[in-house]
This record gives C-alpha cells, sequence and structure tokens, in this order.
C-alpha cells in the first residue's frame, strides 16, 4: 500500500506539474502575443515612433519656411519704407512694373537675341 501511495502522490505531483507547466507556458503566450501588439502600436500607432518622426521632419521644414518668410517680409517692408520715403524710387518702381512715363519721355527697350525669345513669350503671355 504504500508503494502504490507514493506512486499515485508521484502521479498526482507530476501532473499538477504538467498542468502548472501548461498554465505558465499558456501566460507566456500571452504575454508575448500581448507585448507583440504593444510594439506594434508603438511603432506604428497615431502616435508611435513613426509618425513622430514624421511631425519633428515637418516641424524642422516649417521652421525653415518661418524664417524664409520672415526674411521675405522684412525686405519688403525696407522696399514700402524705401517707396514711402524716396519719390525717385517710387518713380522707378513705377516707370518698370507699370510702363508709366511722363508726358515728354520715350521708352526705349533694349532686347538681346537670347532674350528676345523669352520676351515675346511673356508678351503674348500678358496679351492673353
Amino acid at each position: 500500500m504504500f508503494h502504490s501511495d507514493s506512486m499515485r502522490i508521484n502521479r498526482d505531483s507530476v501532473k499538477k506539474k504538467d498542468e502548472s507547466f501548461l498554465k505558465s507556458r499558456g501566460l507566456i503566450i500571452l504575454l508575448l502575443i500581448f507585448l507583440f501588439i504593444l510594439l506594434l502600436t508603438f511603432f506604428f500607432g497615431d502616435s508611435g515612433i513613426i509618425e513622430i518622426l514624421r511631425t519633428q521632419d515637418k516641424i524642422t521644414d516649417l521652421r525653415a519656411e518661418i524664417t524664409e518668410l520672415k526674411k521675405k517680409k522684412i525686405t519688403l517692408q525696407n522696399e514700402i519704407k524705401e517707396l514711402e520715403n524716396n519719390p525717385l524710387s517710387l518713380e522707378k518702381e513705377a516707370k518698370e512694373k507699370l510702363w508709366l512715363m511722363k508726358k515728354n519721355e520715350r521708352v526705349v527697350i533694349v532686347v538681346d537675341k537670347k532674350s528676345n525669345k523669352n520676351s515675346e513669350n511673356k508678351k503674348k503671355k500678358k496679351e492673353k
């Protein structure tokens, strides 16, 4: 009897070890699946690392664009001041950009052979 009882105890302990091993194995598999899902979310989710890197690139590009626009703004502000304070620069701009002239003035246009084709294309576009 003692021998069969010890065998039964050994079998029970082996079954319990097998069950606990299977339970721990299942727990490990569940943890691995959960970890895999977390990693996918970390890299590819809405707030994932890839999206963060893209956003940082956009921020860098926008900062560079802001810098360029600030420079352009300063240039335009200087032009405005020049046009407001200097009548000669205002006259020059009116003549060059608007083709305005005084009563006794004549407009002389000097055209290079190379730029002749470009100016003809520009005139055609203006006429349209």
